[in-house]
């Protein structure tokens, strides 16, 4: 009797507790779904350093050669002077003329990002010497590019924006010698006639390379075995002179465009 006793209660009370955890279960609100996974970056973009856009945000372009890039060129310092909510990426590449970066489809990519403006810049790698892949002449067909890339930019959506080449700083008997003036003059009579903003670094870059001395001009020399050691590059920039030739182009920037956050110090 006992026994039989012990056994009704237990199923009672086994009964009750399950009636109440399905009572409680039936009063909640249902999970939320998982959220979706981040689509994962292909590992052949993230080679390349590329980033994906976000959706929102004001998007800057920087297409040109390796004196515009993120590693020996003026890129990165213009891009940190720019405010948090605009992306800036670089697609500039090493070795390539205003002719080689539409030949081989890298105009078209810089363009695919879907930028709000384009900073184009070639003629360090334009000139005679460089090969039939590379070569074209300022007033004839390395203007016809720059045409062609404001055409292409504005049928896209996109402001276009030239930039006038990064001289070189060679010194002759202490003397600054001022170079491609013939490709920073070609920009200028293309952004006149087109009605494009034209940023005039090689003028300007050209007077502060003038007043300066042999040794300060080449405190922003590139150095490939010690980035932060001034090497005997005068072409390419080290940080020092990413930073200074950036600010350069960052404050033609701001003023061409002031409604633009720009950080121009």
């Amino acid at each position: 009797m006992k026994i039989t006793t012990l056994l009704l209660f237990a199923a009672t009370a086994a009964s009750t507790i399950a009636a109440a955890q399905t009572a409680a279960t039936s009063t909640q609100r249902p999970a939320s779904p998982p959220a979706p996974a981040a689509a994962p970056i292909p590992p052949s973009a993230a080679a390349r350093g590329q980033i994906y856009p976000l959706p929102h945000a004001l998007r800057i372009e920087l297409a040109g050669d390796s004196t515009v890039n993120h590693t020996t060129g003026w890129g990165t310092a213009f891009c940190e002077r720019q405010t948090t909510d605009t992306e800036c990426f670089n697609s500039s590449r090493n070795g390539r003329s205003a002719k080689s970066y539409r030949e081989q489809g890298l105009w078209d990519r810089a363009l695919a990002t879907h930028p709000d403006y384009i900073l184009i810049q070639f003629g360090a790698n334009d000139g005679p010497g460089k090969g039939p892949l590379l070569e074209d002449v300022p007033a004839t067909t390395f203007s016809d590019y720059m045409r062609a890339d404001i055409r292409d930019a504005r049928a896209a959506g996109v402001i276009p924006v030239l930039v006038t080449p990064l001289p070189q700083r060679n010194y002759k008997e202490g003397k600054h010698v001022r170079t491609l003036e013939d490709y920073a003059a070609a920009m200028r009579a293309v952004g006149k006639e087109t009605n494009t903003v034209v940023l005039d670094l090689n003028a300007e870059a050209n007077a502060a390379l003038d007043a300066m001395t042999e040794d300060q001009a080449h405190a922003f020399n590139n150095n490939p075995a010690d980035p932060t050691v001034a090497g005997r590059d005068t072409t390419h920039l080290n940080a020092k002179g990413d930073d200074f030739f950036g600010a350069m182009v960052a404050r033609e920037f701001a003023a061409a465009f002031p409604t633009l956050k720009v950080n121009t110090r």
